[in-house]
């Protein structure tokens, strides 16, 4: 019973921590590194209480996982370093399972979020074009910054919004699926 008491606790305090980092991101465009660490230090404490040292190596691998599979993105400008702590503190508190599918979720969310900013603001055409030739200069080995290429901040997105949606659908999906 203790540790479904845990468990339900790592998970508040996991929704706390992405509740948070959503207000600052549409506060700022910007996660605070402290939140980050505190998260990432509240995920090493509840690992430690759940399961010890052993659970250590697999906070820590799951901490590794997002920086090192979306690096690639964050060099070409589509996600910023706080997003991708931002899943490195969700791993902290999931299992690579987890993870994964909150990043799946994640990124079907930012999709959804995308195209409805687009078609809202009646840009989705010109949108789809400059993607086109960021897309095109990419193949070509022209790396630039996809944040440069589409400098209108009414085309950037609180991608930790979609974080959040996608530990949410993640959980949801672990729950009934």
């Amino acid at each position: 019973m203790q540790l479904n008491a845990m468990q339900g606790a790592s998970t508040l305090t996991l929704y706390t921590i992405l509740i948070v980092a959503v207000v600052q991101d549409f506060k700022c465009m910007k996660i605070s590194n402290r939140l980050i660490l505190m998260g990432l230090l509240l995920a090493t404490v509840f690992g430690l209480l759940q399961g010890g040292i052993p659970q250590i190596i697999d906070i820590l691998l799951n901490i590794s996982f997002p920086v090192i599979t979306l690096y690639i993105l964050y060099l070409l400008g589509i996600l910023g370093a706080g997003d991708i702590k931002l899943f490195s503190v969700v791993g902290g508190f999931t299992n690579l399972k987890m993870l994964l599918n909150c990043m799946l979720f994640a990124f079907v969310a930012g999709a959804v979020i995308s195209l409805g900013k687009m078609l809202y603001h009646r840009n989705l055409q010109f949108s789809l074009f400059k993607g086109r030739i960021f897309m095109k200069e990419v193949l070509r080995g022209n790396i630039s910054s996809y944040r440069e290429t589409m400098a209108e901040s009414k085309n950037l997105m609180h991608f930790s919004l979609a974080i959040l949606i996608g530990v949410v659908g993640a959980q949801a999906y672990s729950y009934w699926g």
